[in-house]
């Protein structure tokens, strides 16, 4: 099984995020950053459930995706990929996004 396959990651609510960048200092492996509109976004192949992140945010806009509203997995922005993916990354995300029931595509 993919390395990237164990990780369950998070789902961020850009509406609700407040910009303070936050999260980002928090983040041990880089996984998420402030998007063109200062929003925070999830790098998705570089996240490792720390979960810091969720735990940091002061407006409670980030969520581990087997708690994420599904509204908020639908919306489209809240993550990307930081590379391209290969076939067995791509296998992880097709699983991992059935399996949280994420309907967004990425950025």
């Amino acid at each position: 099984m993919a390395e990237l396959a164990k990780y369950e990651r998070v789902v961020i609510d850009q509406d609700t995020c407040i910009s303070c960048g936050a999260c980002v200092a928090a983040c041990p492996y880089q996984a998420l950053e402030l998007d063109d509109n200062g929003k925070s976004r999830l790098i998705w192949e570089m996240c490792k459930d720390d979960f810091s992140c969720v735990a940091v945010c002061p407006v409670k806009a980030i969520y581990k995706a087997s708690e994420a509203p599904n509204e908020l997995k639908a919306k489209k922005g809240w993550y990307r990929f930081g590379k391209a993916l290969s076939p067995e990354e791509q296998k992880a995300y097709e699983e991992w996004k059935t399996k949280y029931g994420i309907t967004a595509p990425p950025v």
